[in-house]
């Protein structure tokens, strides 16, 4: 009962959610004002479809005739071309010369025959090269031996070219009972005198109607479209219908005569057919005809405003189911989240909410609780950051210039005065400076690490003049880190440590501090100091840790600051460790810098530091 009331209750609530919220008010109208621009967008998507589809058919279609028509007059040229040159030929022109041996005879034949092979290689749709010599009266053939022109298959096509006063033709007749005279087209020129006052001869190239057949043979335009190469007297030489002969010329007949209506259009239709033709300018006159029938064209426009309608509807049908469900299904996500946006808003940043549902929605949600969780953290982290900077900088302070180090100084250099040491002066005085100007007039918070380590030379070398003791200082420094940049006086605690704790405390007049900078591991840089000094006792190393990790103040203000500001610059994942293997054994103090926090000089001066 109980779960039924409260099923009733989330009814009655998502009904007044409904009447009252401005989001499911604005779902049914995108709902409502999309359906008109939807259908809209169906009508002309239909419509500019189809007319995209026949112009694409149209433009392909005519551009199947235009090549097929450019072809078969490349080749047509490419015939007249070499008729022309062979015109010309010495060779040829020997060859219809009567000859006054038979040696000379033969010579000139092979000669002829060799020329003629050549030129049914070049032209390479041609079944046939032939010459009629009007001396000899014989046709020279690259296909059928020489013989008399009353025996040669070319007798009637010299004959009619004789009777004509044309320089070249070329001649089809594909409804003689010749088959070879059907199955082939002939082109001929006479070949003249140099004078021009007859002819001598005769050219014949002989074109396969099988070749043209071939040509044509891979064009598809769907399972009644065809493709038809006519004469100029209208006769079919070649065709991919696999109409009868009758049928086939009473369609070329309707479309010349649907050309002609037309005005010689490129493309209209005739008896529900689109037909495209494309007429040589050619001497042969030849005409490419395709057809291709309407109701073939409009078959793929149906199909595609049959799909459009049906997707239409089921876009409507299921936008509406859709709207109906994202409603319901946001409403109770949504006052959540509502209630944990008021929870913020009023500056409670401790309230998690984890029942959040697995979706865009729960991803806001745990971005709300991952922003109140950093909030709260960041209003935690500001005010111990506000008081870490103050110390900070008050530490910083000191540790640039040391009041008592100055002072010392300028004793020493006094000292030496008394002494008239002029050359220890200037050498104190110069290094004096430069530590001075690199402390108070540099005012960059960051530094690179060569410019830190030529302050440490200056700084050591005051330190020998004044103890007359020998330090040797010896870097290790990888070449792709000289420019990284630290925090300015970073290694000056450290180094101060180091002489001051550990080799000064061993009473002697040598020692030794090594500065690192090289890679640890893939995604971390050591920065590291390490000393011959006197070390530490365990007891005291753990004090000096726990020190570092805590809050509490202690003698070593240096190293502290190091470490906090350390940790200030390169984030939590820097580490600050501090190692000492035994008494007398030198201490060994490690910065691990994550490499993705490191920050690089635009220009870099390196120096040796080494002393």
């Amino acid at each position: 009962m109980i779960g039924k009331g409260r099923d009733y209750t989330m009814r009655v609530s998502f009904l007044r959610f409904i009447r009252r919220s401005f989001f499911v008010k604005v779902i049914f109208i995108l709902f409502l004002v999309s359906a008109i621009p939807l259908s809209i967008f169906a009508y002309v998507t239909v419509h500019v479809s189809n007319q995209t589809v026949m112009a694409k058919v149209n433009a392909l279609n005519f551009q199947v005739v235009n090549q097929l028509n450019e072809q078969i007059d490349n080749t047509m040229v490419r015939i007249q071309q070499l008729s022309n040159q062979y015109g010309l030929s010495p060779v040829i022109t020997n060859a219809l010369n009567a000859k006054d041996s038979y040696f000379d005879y033969v010579i000139q034949m092979q000669e002829l025959l060799r020329t003629l092979d050549t030129g049914k290689t070049t032209i390479g749709d041609i079944a046939d090269i032939s010459i009629y010599s009007v001396d000899s009266g014989e046709v020279i053939s690259t296909t059928d031996s020489i013989a008399p022109l009353a025996q040669s298959r070319y007798e009637e096509l010299i004959h009619s070219m004789e009777a004509s006063n044309k320089a070249f033709q070329l001649i089809d007749t594909p409804s003689t009972e010749n088959s070879f005279l059907a199955d082939n087209s002939f082109f001929m020129r006479k070949l003249t005198y140099s004078n021009g006052t007859g002819y001598r001869g005769m050219l014949i190239i002989t074109l396969p109607k099988q070749a043209l057949q071939k040509a044509i043979h891979n064009i598809n335009l769907g399972p009644d479209g065809a493709v038809y190469i006519v004469t100029s007297e209208n006769k079919v030489i070649a065709t991919t219908s696999t109409a009868s002969s009758t049928e086939i010329s009473k369609r070329i007949e309707q479309a010349i005569e649907g050309w002609n209506e037309s005005k010689h259009s490129e493309q209209f239709v005739v008896d529900h057919s689109l037909f495209s033709i494309k007429q040589s300018g050619n001497f042969h006159k030849w005409s490419v005809i395709s057809e291709i029938p309407v109701d073939q064209l409009s078959e793929s426009a149906r199909f595609i405003t049959r799909t459009a309608l049906i997707l239409l509807m089921m876009l409507m049908l299921f936008g509406l189911i859709g709207a109906l469900v994202i409603g319901y299904n946001l409403y109770r996500p949504l006052q959540r989240l509502k209630r944990h946006m008021r929870s913020i808003q009023q500056g409670n940043f401790s309230n998690s909410y984890s029942d959040y549902p697995k979706n865009e929605i729960g991803e806001l949600g745990m971005m709300l609780n991952n922003m109140a969780f950093r909030l709260n953290t960041l209003m935690e982290n500001l005010q111990q950051s506000e008081e870490l900077k103050r110390r900070s900088e008050i530490t910083a302070l000191q540790a640039q210039i040391n009041p008592h180090f100055l002072y010392n100084t300028l004793n020493t250099i006094s000292m030496f005065a008394m002494l008239k040491d002029y050359n220890k002066i200037r050498s104190m005085l110069h290094r004096l400076i430069s530590m001075l100007r690199y402390s108070m007039e540099n005012y960059a918070q960051l530094v690179p690490l060569s410019g830190e380590l030529h302050y440490i030379t200056d700084y050591i070398a005051m330190l020998q003049l004044r103890y007359d003791c020998q330090i040797i200082v010896r870097t290790e420094i990888d070449e792709q880190l000289k420019g990284m940049l630290i925090p300015k006086l970073l290694l000056q605690p450290l180094i101060e440590n180091s002489l001051f704790h550990g080799i000064f405390g061993k009473e002697t007049d040598q020692g030794t501090i090594v500065v690192r900078a090289v890679p640890f591991t893939e995604e971390t840089v050591m920065l590291q100091i390490e000393d011959d000094g006197l070390g530490l006792e365990p007891d005291r190393l753990e004090q000096l840790r726990r020190y570092i990790q805590h809050e509490d103040r202690g003698e070593s203000i240096g190293i502290k600051n190091v470490s906090e500001r350390v940790r200030l610059l390169f984030g939590e994942q820097s580490q600050f460790r501090i190692e000492s293997n035994a008494q007398g054994e030198g201490t060994i103090v490690s910065i691990l810098i994550p490499r993705h926090r490191l920050e690089f000089a635009k220009e870099e001066h390196s120096h040796d530091g080494s002393i």
